[in-house]
């Protein structure tokens, strides 16, 4: 049993067999199925048992930004009540036919209390209205799964998704044509040789797209010809089967490896992908690396750095003892109205400089969809103002 990884990304754990291991150690590698696996093994130190202070209630209102008027009280409302089990690293997605219907998906795993035992995988838990009550199963959806989950839900409400990776540690998908009730399960794609890591799945919604449907799968291959590169597949069918597929980020050229990927699509189907380069390893994210499709995913045009010198998080870390990454999300406006297809981003950053201290914030870009590249940016989207404060793992929106 382990009770709690402490696989620590900034130590340098072998990167070669060494005698009686059976394995060595890819500290690029961001998934808990596979952390886990390297504590048995020996291969990296397992935290103590830790006592957890029983939490203390300081109220539900939120003060933010990101909530209209400043402020709202906003009472939390559990997924699961049961206490044997954990429940991260959460996907949300909103019924487009009806937006009180919510899927969502967790890295799940058993709790004794005092450690995690049995990795569930990604799981789903179903809401039918607008989350104020949840069902569903704390189990793998469709069987257990090595987790990283994401989810979708097609244009209609007839179908919807959980991706995530197998435990062979390629991509695999569970669909669902009965909101839920049972869930059927395909192969995207194979163990490339070590494993597919940091996947993102999204849906083509865009009522006017010719490409409606689309179900597109992003991923880092650890292992393999594309070893440290984004690759990508396309499904036409509802995810039943998937299609070739496709290394979109080697033009970028990056120094160690591409991670983090962010899949979203136009309103006329165009699909765009964003994610973190790292120019060496272990060190920071350095950059962030942009493909888009004009042809419903069927080719990508060379990939680009749409901005350098990101000052990533991951292994500077933050001042608690916690595991973080500059990976980006993004949100593309498929209204049809004023700021149709527009391209935001977002991403977490090291502000520098003696005025900052040890600010931790996140970053909102604008992308020019025509030319690729950056167009504006907002530094203060968190609301960080004093020394040590810290903002992490942001996420882009957009209601339409």
């Amino acid at each position: 049993m382990l009770s709690g990884l402490s696989y620590g990304q900034k130590q340098v754990y072998p990167t070669k067999v060494k005698p009686g291991q059976r394995s060595a150690v890819d500290t690029r590698v961001d998934n808990m199925g596979y952390w886990g696996k390297m504590a048995e093994q020996g291969l990296v130190p397992v935290a103590p048992e830790v006592q957890i202070p029983a939490a203390v209630y300081t109220g539900s209102q939120i003060t933010a930004k990101s909530v209209k008027g400043g402020k709202e009280d906003s009472p939390d409302v559990p997924v699961t009540n049961a206490t044997n089990v954990t429940e991260s690293e959460n996907s949300v997605f909103v019924n487009p036919a009806d937006n009180d219907f919510l899927l969502n998906s967790n890295n799940s795993t058993s709790w004794s209390g005092g450690y995690v035992g049995t990795l569930y995988g990604a799981n789903g838990f179903l809401s039918e209205d607008a989350g104020l009550t949840w069902g569903g199963s704390a189990q793998g959806a469709g069987g257990s799964n090595s987790g990283d989950p994401t989810t979708a839900i097609n244009i209609d409400g007839s179908r919807m998704y959980v991706n995530y990776i197998s435990n062979s540690y390629g991509m695999g998908i569970s669909y669902s044509t009965n909101n839920g009730s049972t869930w059927s399960t395909a192969t995207v794609t194979p163990n490339p040789g070590s494993m597919t890591d940091k996947n993102h799945m999204w849906i083509d919604n865009s009522p006017v797209s010719p490409y409606v449907g689309n179900l597109y799968v992003a991923w880092t291959d650890f292992g393999g010809s594309n070893d440290g590169d984004i690759c990508l597949k396309k499904s036409t069918n509802g995810g039943t089967t998937w299609g070739t597929l496709m290394n979109i980020s080697s033009a970028v050229n990056a120094g160690s490896h591409n991670q983090g990927v962010n899949i979203q699509t136009g309103p006329d189907g165009q699909v765009y992908v964003l994610w973190s380069v790292y120019d060496s390893w272990p060190q920071d994210e350095k950059a962030l690396g942009f493909a888009k499709s004009t042809n419903g995913g069927t080719s990508f045009a060379p990939a680009t750095r749409i901005i350098n010198n990101t000052r990533g998080i991951r292994n500077t870390g933050v001042s608690k003892n916690q595991r973080v990454n500059s990976f980006p999300s993004m949100a593309v406006d498929i209204s049809g109205g004023t700021y149709n297809g527009n391209i935001l981003c977002m991403d977490q950053y090291r502000r520098t400089g003696s005025e900052y201290g040890n600010q931790r914030r996140c970053i909102h870009d604008q992308i020019d969809r025509r030319r690729s590249n950056l167009v504006s940016t907002d530094q203060d989207q968190s609301g960080c103002t004093g020394d040590g404060e810290e903002a992490l793992f942001s996420m882009d929106s957009l209601r339409s």
